[in-house]
């Protein structure tokens, strides 16, 4: 009987509730979160991107500016030890040969001296290189300095570039000083940590347009050769025009150039730089946006995971309050909108329900009810035996009308009943129904003598939209029929259709 009784509180507070649900609410919310997150990560993403080209291009300048400079320093170095051993005036070039190869602390692969005829003072698989690359032509460039293109190294296996600066010995002669270093020395200056596996580093010469890589995330492509105008092919055709003018420009000798393009879907920014000790030559850096950004891609997805979980704590959290608090809110809306000793709706949620009830447009009844002589019963056996008995008579009304209709205890011992019909005789059998269920229902407790005790009551009923339209004169003339019934000695029912000239009790 409880959990019928907590159903029909629950339909009768549905039934009194306007606006959207809970559920509703809480997705309306969700769509206007995501909504919002959305447009912010849209936002975002187009922030990231402007920013990486400007920073790329920043960088990338950087990068140009710290391997020219590390180029510059190995020259400076090589060029003071150079000073630094001419200032000794060795007799022959056997001795300075001597203090190169033989110098454990130097950072370079090899190291040797050339004489004034022309003689090398080196391996002999080293002085087979010299021909093979043409490196005299590079070493009679020295002034004081010269640096060669980088090559290949069969010696070392490796691409390496090799340096030359002016050495003077006995007295009148020069020779030149030439030493050897990997290329990869240079990856390991313009490099950092975050973007080693991003950044490419190239070496250019500008007359022929030839590349070698330098740096880069493939490490079987350090020291490969390429060239520029080859490598255009892979360019967005909208981009093309601006790599085509980079490389003019190029050709013409002009210094710190930058341009960015796309390669598919991933932006690049590159930035070239000119060589001083390295006529005809650039250092070419080039780094992808998206290598700029990876950390602020990082947080921010660390800030979506950070959002989604804390809107599911939220989620579950009202959820559980809701579902905690939710028998707590039944109960005081039924407190509100309920009868607290029969359960069947108050007189003020009834008038709201049964307004929202007749205004679909179906027909239907107002019933009247009232027990007979009930003050009587609550004078002779006293209030506790008077609401035994209210609390049956509404089990009963609930039992035969609460199906299709709503229940309401008026006031003291009236109740009504506003029920779908598709006639009177229909109704009439409910009320006759209850009028017998009523007198099966006895009270022993109510006569100290053991005898049992029973109550009947009287009955007026009028139709929608028949006998009224709105629901002021619907219970008008429902009450007016039970006035009758009284009037006639109670223990009955009477349809205010039924009577004779019918008169509004006033």
């Amino acid at each position: 009987m409880a959990n019928t009784d907590h159903k029909r509180f629950k339909d009768d507070i549905n039934l009194l509730k306007s606006g959207r649900s809970f559920y509703l609410t809480l997705i309306i919310c969700l769509v206007v979160f995501f909504g919002a997150t959305g447009l912010l990560i849209t936002a975002f993403n187009r922030l990231i991107t402007r920013h990486d080209e400007q920073l790329s291009a920043e960088i990338s300048t950087i990068m140009a500016e710290k391997m020219n400079s590390s180029i510059k320093f190995m020259t400076e170095s090589v060029n003071s030890t150079a000073v630094l051993l001419s200032s000794r005036n060795f007799d022959n070039p056997e001795q300075i040969y001597d203090i190169l190869k033989n110098n454990t602390n130097a950072d370079y692969l090899s190291a040797g001296f050339i004489d004034q005829s022309g003689k090398k003072y080196a391996s002999d698989e080293e002085a087979k290189e010299f021909a093979k690359w043409d490196l005299m032509q590079t070493a009679a460039l020295a002034n004081p300095v010269s640096i060669s293109a980088p090559y290949r190294s069969s010696v070392y296996g490796q691409p390496v570039i090799t340096l030359f600066a002016v050495l003077r010995y006995a007295d009148t002669r020069h020779g030149y000083m030439f030493t050897t270093y990997k290329l990869n020395e240079l990856q390991k200056i313009a490099v950092t940590e975050s973007l080693d596996n991003d950044v490419e580093i190239w070496l250019m010469n500008a007359e022929s347009s030839n590349i070698i890589q330098c740096a880069g995330s493939d490490e079987h492509s350090i020291g490969s050769w390429a060239n520029a105008y080859l490598s255009m092919q892979d360019i967005n055709a909208d981009d093309i025009p601006v790599y085509s003018d980079w490389l003019t420009r190029i050709r013409h000798l002009e210094d710190n150039i930058g341009i960015s393009y796309s390669v598919g879907d991933t932006m690049y920014s590159q930035h070239c730089s000119r060589i001083e000790s390295m006529p005809g030559w650039y250092v070419v850096v080039r780094i992808p946006g998206n290598a700029l950004s990876a950390t602020m891609h990082t947080f921010r997805n660390y800030v979506l995971y950070f959002l989604a979980v804390l809107l599911t704590v939220v989620i579950v959290l009202i959820a559980n309050m809701y579902r905690l608090s939710k028998r707590d809110n039944e109960i005081l809306e039924a407190l509100s909108t309920h009868d607290p000793l029969t359960g069947v709706l108050n007189r003020r949620a009834f008038d709201i329900a049964a307004a929202k009830w007749i205004a679909r447009g179906k027909d239907c009844a107002l019933i009247f009810f009232d027990l007979d002589y009930f003050k009587q019963v609550n004078d002779k056996y006293g209030h506790n035996i008077g609401d035994g008995f209210l609390t049956k008579f509404s089990d009963v009304l609930k039992k035969n009308f609460s199906e299709n209709g709503i229940i309401s205890r008026f006031g003291g011992d009236e109740f009504v009943v506003l029920t779908d019909m598709s006639g009177t005789d229909e109704v009439s059998a409910l009320i006759k129904k209850t009028a017998d269920d009523l007198w099966s229902f006895s009270l022993p407790e109510a006569d100290k003598e053991g005898r049992e005790f029973s109550i009947s009551f009287s009955s007026g009923a009028a139709r929608f939209p028949y006998d009224a339209d709105d629901l002021s004169l619907l219970k008008k003339r429902a009450d007016t029929a039970l006035y009758e019934v009284k009037e006639r000695g109670r223990n009955g029912y009477l349809w205010y259709m039924d009577l004779s000239g019918p008169q509004e009790r006033q």
